[in-house]
């Protein structure tokens, strides 16, 4: 059973021939009610406080849990980010090596086109260089032949 400032107070004791003051008696408990109303006051402060302090613990606690989840979502985030920029480099590697064998090979493509084109060019001219040379050949015989048939003619005869 718990006493209220007020059960004490109000509270009233049997008189006998040899007991106590009752003023003294009622002094006393007067004093007891107003210490035990000035204790629930603070008990009930101090309560309230409490809860105050629950209050903003669960706040803190779920401030807590919000970052631990917002951390834990960046560095899934991050993680994920990292790997797809991997992913990423990697394609564009392998897309630029292709790249570059592909233009590697056009390069030597082009080379043996151009090679085969002055080996070509190397054969015409060869093949001209000895029609030309035919041909001076027998040119220079037609006109060796020319001057052996003609009679010399002499500047009186003209």
């Amino acid at each position: 059973m718990s006493l209220s400032p007020l059960d004490v107070s109000k509270h009233e004791f049997s008189k006998t021939m040899r007991g106590y003051d009752p003023a003294e008696v009622r002094a006393f408990l007067e004093r007891i009610a107003e210490e035990l109303t000035e204790l629930q006051r603070e008990c009930a402060a101090l309560s309230e406080q409490a809860h105050g302090n629950d209050a903003r613990l669960k706040s803190f606690r779920d401030l807590e849990q919000g970052m631990r989840e917002a951390l834990t979502t960046s560095q899934d985030t991050l993680k994920s980010t990292r790997e797809q920029i991997e992913k990423e480099r990697q394609n564009v590697l392998r897309e630029a090596n292709l790249k570059a064998e592909e233009i590697k090979m056009n390069a030597e493509r082009a080379v043996q086109d151009a090679r085969a084109d002055l080996r070509e060019l190397k054969l015409h001219r060869d093949a001209y260089v000895k029609r030309l040379r035919f041909l001076l050949k027998s040119q220079t015989e037609l006109l060796e032949l020319i001057e052996k048939e003609s009679p010399d003619l002499t500047d009186d005869e003209s």
